[in-house]
C-alpha cells in the first residue's frame, strides 16, 4: 500500500450522520442514498467546494467496532454555522492531525473499498480519532487515515 504521510489542519463539515460498522454496512449505504436523494450538499449554505466528505469518527474500538459516519461538505472555520445550518444537519469538526494520504482514484466504489481493505490489513499505527475521504468527483477520491 502506497501512502504519503501528511499533516492536515482542522476543518469543519456540515452534513448528516449515522452510527455504522464494517460488519453491518446497511446504515452506510442508506446514508449515502439519503445524501443524494435529499440533496444534502445543496443544503450546506457556506460550503467551500463541491467536494463531498465522508468522516469516520467516534470509534468504539478499532475498524471492527462501531463508529460515526458523517457525510457532508466543508464550511469555513469562521462560518456562522449555528445560524446557517438547518436543524436536520450536524456539524463536525475534524481535528488537526497527521494522516496517511492514499490516492483512491479509480472506478468507485471498488477502488475505495480496496483501499480500505489495504488499510485494515496494513501495519499503519492508526489513531482511531478521525479518518476521512474527500470525494472530488465520480472517480477522484482521497483517503486520509489518522495515524499516531
Amino acid at each position: 500500500m502506497q501512502f504519503e504521510k501528511t499533516y492536515h489542519p482542522a476543518f469543519t463539515i456540515v452534513g448528516i450522520a449515522c452510527r455504522a460498522s464494517t460488519e453491518k454496512p446497511a446504515p452506510i449505504y442508506a446514508l449515502w442514498r439519503r445524501f443524494r436523494e435529499e440533496k444534502i450538499a445543496a443544503q450546506v449554505v457556506e460550503r467551500v467546494s463541491d467536494a463531498v466528505y465522508a468522516l469516520y469518527c467516534e470509534y468504539d474500538s478499532d475498524y471492527r467496532g462501531e463508529y460515526t459516519l458523517v457525510l457532508g461538505c466543508e464550511v469555513p472555520m469562521n462560518a456562522l454555522i449555528a445560524q446557517e445550518t438547518p436543524e436536520s444537519l450536524v456539524v463536525a469538526t475534524v481535528p488537526a492531525a497527521n494522516y496517511a494520504l492514499i490516492d483512491a482514484r479509480g472506478k468507485q466504489p471498488d477502488t475505495l473499498i480496496a483501499a480500505w481493505a489495504d488499510v485494515w490489513n496494513s501495519s499503519l499505527r492508526r489513531a482511531y480519532i478521525c479518518d476521512f475521504e474527500v470525494h472530488w468527483g465520480p472517480v477522484a477520491v482521497e483517503l486520509y487515515v489518522g495515524i499516531e
